[in-house]
């Protein structure tokens, strides 16, 4: 994100930790309802997540940044924007389209899987410069969870060289 969040960067752990909050595993009562089980009552009732809708949308629906904070939320809805021009490991898919799909199609399953928002480092290999979907996995090694994982690429704004 750093070459859209600039000084911003510092929020980037808790907008991946809002994100994963939302599409979390179910607490199990009826106090704690939310996470997985409330977005997939939200998606029933209101598609948020829909074929052909920017993934970004979706997200600033959620408001999951909030009002607190416009520059952040503006820069991190911009960052989700990009996706769109970026490669996927779904074939043919950009890595807009192949989140909303993966979502979609997660949240209409008879049994859907929380949702864990990875981050990885584009720079790292040029087979990083994409979004990764991960249909089952379990992205955290201390719950006995199975996930969909969605990592999105990451990367130190490019610097300039010195002449």
């Amino acid at each position: 994100m750093g070459i859209r969040l600039k000084s911003h960067d510092i929020y980037v752990g808790s907008l991946q930790q809002q994100l994963n909050l939302r599409f979390a595993p179910p607490m199990g009562t009826k106090e704690t309802f939310g996470g997985l089980e409330e977005m997939v009552a939200l998606q029933k009732e209101f598609e948020i997540f829909k074929e052909g809708r920017r993934f970004s949308t979706s997200i600033a629906v959620l408001n999951l940044v909030g009002a607190a904070n416009h520059e952040t939320k503006n820069r991190f809805i911009d960052y989700l924007g990009s996706l769109r021009g970026m490669k996927s490991n779904i074939a043919g898919q950009s890595g807009d389209v192949a989140i909303v799909k993966a979502l979609v199609r997660n949240l209409s399953a008879k049994k859907p899987l929380p949702v864990h928002f990875a981050l990885h480092d584009m720079n790292e290999s040029k087979e990083n410069n994409r979004v990764i979907i991960t249909d089952k996995a379990r992205p955290l090694f201390y719950m006995a969870q199975d996930y969909l994982v969605i990592s999105l690429p990451l990367g130190l704004a490019p610097t300039k060289k010195a002449k």
